[in-house]
């Protein structure tokens, strides 16, 4: 199968069936051979050489031989070919039974299963070349393998003669071949000149000379011819032998040079056979063995020597160094700087990889042991001593805070301020590096300390916070001593109360002091209007809140400062901690990678300063387990003040809010996650505080209740809300629009002010369920002071967030006020409008001129009503009317002038629209009112100057 698959890779690699070449057969073969025995079996020797294939092929009437190889891809190349006429013949030599075969005349090929391959040789090539014929081919089967070694070698030495005696016999014949081709080289070219001699000789002479005759006989002639040449030649060469002795000489010399060298070649070969069949050879070798094998020991003795040298050089640690991690004092920078310094050899040592197997040597292994025992205790002494030192360090500052109390001083929110722990921090800060190396090789000892620092500070920032608490709840309790009662922005129930009461309750004050209200709202209204004018800022020593009154107004300073200083206090000890405890993100990673020694702390800002937020989970988890340890009072101490703060003032909540909201924005998105954690739970607890807040503030509103014998007036909620507004918009003035804080006091805004338009209306409706004009006038009047007074505040107080509702309230306003306006007018001019209105409402089914022959509209029926309304009688009318409409409105709110004006304004549209009336349905009555609209202002003027005086 395989001799198949070669003949097949052979055929379409060389003669496909495009070249019309076919192949007859092929054999393997091998150049270059090197025999082996072939493990002891004598009849399956291994040839060791390089495979050719011969081929033999057919293409028409032409065989040729081919010498092909095997390329790596598997394919076949030409490396030589042979024509059938080159080729003598084909011999196979069986070496078996000729173990020295005659010297062959051509290449001799071995080939593997002679008895198989070599049927080839059965052609009928042995065709002789009339030329000298080229050497055979001789394809040889390998000769078997020796029986041992001697017998080997001698079958070598054997084939090396052989090859020798080949090797002559090829060149003798080489050289016989070339002798004959210089012979006739030399013939042709004495026939060349033989001819060129015949040119120019007479041929019938020549021809009488040899008796030739035209009839003679030519190749007699020819014959004749070439024997004089020869002899005249051997003549001549005899001649020139014979005229010089020294040719002779030089002849003989040069065959007995030939002779010697023949001698020295044989010589050379039985001296090169010697060495190789004696055991010279073998003692050369072994003694070359020798001296590479010492060189290698010598080579790998002095590597070994290095190789130890850097061992003990790399694992050894002086004495020295062992003793001052045990025994030398860690008080001072130079003290910690030493023995860093043995500490980092030492780990060096416990870090080191040895390569080659050196690691798991018993001695390196019994060293490291030994370093690490030494490291162990040096984390325990580490571990203890610092723990000493963090007990210290808090007494030392307990002790110094009890030496040194603060004196009472001014009431300020300025004068509340948290003292960082600074010789805590100084003190502490130079054992970086200890800390550094206790997280990287004792982890459990680096958690204990961590826990163990923060129990030993817990008690001592306990005590600032409490400090803290007390100095700001000194402000709220000034806020308590006077009740919810005396606080105007607050909405309270006032069943008893009459509205009328409180519509004219500021004129009974108007003569005596300033009331508490009075002055309260004046103060907060230049507060808004002052916000952001620079003298009032001045004025109010730099405070935007200088207008509010100083009791609140330090009450939320007071809290906004506190919750500043306390955050200012978590926020520096947490990056503290991170600094000592080397976990920031950008602390080194290692004890090697550890920075200098510190006397102090190198940046007191940069402890303040926020930082970035850390990625790593449980860093984060860990760093607030810690604050949560240390500051565990804070958030039950700020609920307890924030309570306090809210029972004696729940508007409070909104500045408390602003103040949280501020600090919770300044440190998003940084590594302070129990701060902010700790603001978002106070956030979502004030939130609920002021909801609960406004909910009872609607309640209030909703629960008002009005006397049904006055019911005008502006209703108490009404009066109130701009104060509320004012007092929650200056808490919330130091906020962003888009907060928290401003989402949530806008949604109050519109809570409270839909419950007051709902009140508002329900008691609108409660006066209005009889159908009376009365009580109708009365709704109007209320919607109309109501309105105003809201419409005014806000507008006053520049409260621009409630912009939508003050439009609101204007146009409700201004509705109200007309539809009062028509209602009040039909009382001085009755039957005039009435007879108008008629005419007004013909006019849209008949044309003016038809209106006048109407029985109620007529001419007689317009004459009747325009006597009942003489001047005098309007005169009269307008005095009732006025007395009635300043009886409706008082003058605190400056309403009653804005009405009447309203009132006059009708008077003239009215007039004017009905003798448009008269001249339009009739034109030739030659009727008018019998009052002037010149009459009407003369009347009005000469009224308001009699109220006035």
């Amino acid at each position: 199968m395989a001799t198949d698959a070669i003949r097949q890779a052979i055929i379409a690699s060389l003669f496909s069936s495009d070249t019309a070449e076919r192949l007859l057969i092929h054999v393997k073969v091998f150049e270059d051979v090197k025999q082996t025995d072939g493990g002891g079996n004598v009849r399956s020797p291994n040839i060791m050489g390089k495979p050719r294939y011969l081929c033999l092929t057919q293409k028409r009437n032409k065989v040729r031989l081919y010498k092909t190889k095997r390329n790596q891809a598997g394919t076949f190349s030409i490396g030589k070919a042979w024509s059938l006429d080159d080729i003598r013949q084909i011999e196979v030599i069986d070496v078996r039974k000729y173990p020295s075969p005659p010297a062959p005349y051509g290449p001799l090929y071995p080939v593997q299963n002679s008895d198989r391959n070599l049927g080839m040789v059965d052609s009928p090539m042995a065709i002789q070349s009339p030329m000298l014929p080229p050497p055979p081919i001789i394809l040889a089967p390998p000769p078997p393998p020796s029986p041992s070694t001697k017998e080997r070698e001698r079958e070598e030495r054997k084939e090396r003669d052989r090859a020798r005696e080949l090797r002559r016999e090829r060149e003798k014949r080489e050289k016989a071949v070339e002798e004959e081709k210089a012979k006739r080289k030399l013939m042709a070219d004495m026939q060349d000149k033989m001819a060129e001699q015949a040119s120019l000789m007479n041929v019938e002479e020549l021809l009488t000379d040899f008796n030739w005759k035209a009839s003679g006989n030519a190749a007699a002639l020819e014959k004749r011819l070439l024997g004089e040449l020869h002899a005249l030649e051997a003549a001549n060469v005899h001649a020139i032998i014979q005229s010089d002795e020294r040719v002779r000489s030089v002849v003989q010399h040069i065959d007995n040079a030939l002779d010697e060298l023949d001698s020295m070649e044989s010589w050379l070969l039985l001296y090169s056979a010697e060495l190789n069949a004696s055991s010279m050879g073998d003692d050369i070798r072994e003694i070359e063995s020798q001296n590479r094998g010492l060189q290698i020991l010598t080579s790998n003795q002095h590597h070994l020597i290095t190789e130890l040298d850097e061992l003990l050089s790399a694992i050894s640690i002086p004495r020295a160094c062992l003793e001052s991690l045990k025994f030398d004092p860690m008080d001072t920078v130079d003290d910690i700087e030493r023995i860093q310094s043995s500490a980092e050899r030492l780990q060096k040592v416990l870090k080191i990889k040895l390569d080659g197997g050196l690691q798991d040597m018993h001695a390196v292994q019994e060293k490291l042991e030994t370093y690490n025992v030494h490291s162990n205790t040096f984390c325990s002494r580490i571990n203890d001593f610092l723990k000493k030192q963090f007990d210290q360090q808090a007494k030392i500052l307990a002790d110094s805070r009890t030496r040194s109390q603060p004196t009472v001083s001014v009431r300020k929110p300025q004068s509340i301020v948290a003292q960082p722990h600074e010789s805590v921090e100084d003190g502490l800060i130079r054992y970086q590096g200890f800390s550094l190396w206790e997280k990287e090789l004792e982890p459990r000892m680096y958690n204990e300390l961590q826990r163990y620092y923060a129990q030993t500070m817990a008690p001592l920032y306990e005590k600032d916070i409490r400090e803290l608490m007390d100095a700001t709840r000194g402000f709220y309790s000034t806020l308590r001593n006077r009740g919810l009662d005396e606080l105007e922005y607050i909405f309270r129930p006032e069943e008893s109360r009459p509205v009328r009461a409180l519509a004219y309750g500021a004129d009974k004050l108007r003569g005596g002091d300033e009331s508490r209200t009075h002055r309260y709202r004046h103060i907060l209204r230049g507060s808004v209007e002052g916000m952001n004018s620079p003298g009032l800022t001045a004025a109010s020593g730099g405070n935007t809140r200088g207008g509010l009154d100083e009791e609140e107004k330090l009450a939320d300073d007071a809290f906004s400062q506190m919750i500043s200083q306390g955050a200012m206090l978590v926020g520096r000890e947490q990056n503290f901690m991170s600094d000592l405890f080397q976990i920031a993100p950008n602390a080194p990673k290692s004890f090697l990678e550890r920075g200098p020694v510190f006397t102090q702390v190198p940046s007191v800002a940069d402890l303040c300063e926020r930082r970035e937020k850390i990625r790593d989970v449980k860093i984060s988890k860990k760093i607030l387990n810690w604050m949560e340890l240390l500051f565990e009072t804070l958030e039950p101490s700020l609920v307890s003040l924030i309570e306090y703060g809210v029972k004696s003032d729940p508007t409070q909540t909104v500045s408390m809010m602003s103040s949280v909201e501020f600090q919770q924005e300044e440190r998003k998105e940084s590594d302070q996650e129990f701060m902010l954690r700790l603001c978002s739970s106070l956030m979502q607890r004030l939130k609920r505080m002021f909801e609960r807040f406004i909910t009872d503030q609607i309640r209030i509103i909703e629960e008002t209740k009005v006397s049904s014998k006055k019911r005008r007036g502006i209703l108490p909620f009404f009066r109130t809300f701009p104060i509320f507004a004012l007092r929650l918009e200056i808490a919330a003035a130091t906020i962003e629009p888009e907060s928290e804080t401003r989402k949530t006091v806008n949604e109050a805004y519109e809570r409270v002010i839909n419950g007051m338009m709902a009140s508002l209306d329900s008691i609108a409706r409660e006066s209005d369920q009889t159908g009376d004009d009365k009580e109708q006038l009365n709704a109007n009047i209320m919607y109309i002071e109501n309105m105003h007074h809201f419409y005014h505040e806000l507008r006053t107080h520049k409260l621009h967030v409630l912009e939508r509702w003050i439009k609101h309230a204007k146009s409700q306003y201004d509705s109200r006020l007309n539809a009062y306006i028509k209602v009040i007018i039909r009382r001085p001019l009755g039957k005039l409008l009435e007879f108008f209105e008629g005419v007004e409402a013909m006019m849209h089914t008949s044309t003016p001129e038809e209106v006048s022959f109407h029985t109620n509209y007529n001419k007689i029926q317009l004459r009747k009503v325009i006597m009942l309304y003489p001047a005098k009688e309007i005169k009269k009318s307008l005095e009732l009317l006025y007395r009635r409409v300043d009886k409706h409105f008082s003058e605190e709110e400056g309403l009653l002038q804005v009405v009447w004006r309203g009132i006059q304004e009708e008077f003239i549209r009215q007039h004017e629209k009905m003798e448009d009336l008269i001249q339009k349905c009739y034109p030739d009555a030659g009727v008018h009112l019998e009052f002037t609209i010149q009459d009407l202002l003369a009347m009005m003027s000469e009224l308001a100057r009699k109220v006035n005086g």
